[in-house]
């Protein structure tokens, strides 16, 4: 008698299909849960940071333009156009903006300006040149009654008066001014290696200054400046 044989049910929960069975052509891979939350901070940061980027380099690259001294003024003489022009530099600076260089022409120098000083407002002035106790005198001399390398605007000097001719030997020079300031100089046209100077001195002693150089007898020493 001929035996039949059944097939085995298969479990419930398992597949039928071979674990070894290929998938199907066309059928989607599996692929990673997305988070978009994730996404767009990281955009967000990207976008933050390029634009961070961005404004460090422009701030280093931005320049503004300030005055600065071009030649050498004394204290107490008028700035002239000549003396400022205009330079742009970066970063945090304390110095007159470009834009108001005309404002400072006739202005007097508070301090001695140098070339490529950046110029501020604490270093110039609206007073006078001259305090109510000062004198503006001019003297007159020969070759070797000033130092061998001249004087320049801004120098203290000491005016002295040399003796007199057919004076005795034993007759010294006397001091007439104790400290004055050099104002300006130029070179004297009527007496060749003469020099013509301006002095700043105390009201006093003006007149005895200018009696001297008339006289032919000023004599100038430079002296440290205080």
């Amino acid at each position: 008698m001929a035996t039949t044989v059944s097939p085995r049910p298969a479990k419930a929960g398992r597949s039928t299909r071979s674990a070894t069975t290929p998938l199907r052509a066309g059928a989607a891979l599996p692929t990673r849960q997305r988070r978009p939350g994730w996404t767009a901070l990281a955009l967000t940061l990207i976008v933050a940071f390029a634009a961070i980027g961005a404004w460090l380099y422009s701030s280093a690259g931005a320049k503004t333009a300030v005055v600065v001294v071009v030649r050498k003024v004394p204290a107490g003489h008028l700035i002239e156009r000549a003396d400022v022009s205009t330079v742009a530099v970066a970063g945090a600076v304390t110095a007159i903006a470009g834009q108001n260089v005309e404002s400072v022409v006739g202005e007097v120098a508070a301090v001695p300006l140098l070339p490529n000083m950046l110029l501020q407002r604490s270093m110039i002035t609206t007073e006078p040149v001259l305090a109510p106790t000062q004198a503006q005198v001019g003297v007159a001399v020969r070759s070797g009654q000033i130092p061998a390398d001249g004087l320049a605007p801004g120098d203290a000097v000491t005016v002295v008066e040399l003796p007199a001719t057919g004076a005795p030997e034993s007759t010294t020079a006397s001091v007439l001014v104790d400290r004055a300031t050099v104002f300006a100089v130029r070179d004297d046209p009527a007496l060749a290696g003469g020099t013509l100077l301006t002095l700043v001195v105390p009201a006093e002693r003006a007149v005895a200054a200018a009696a001297a150089s008339g006289a032919g007898r000023a004599a100038l020493i430079r002296v440290a400046p205080r």
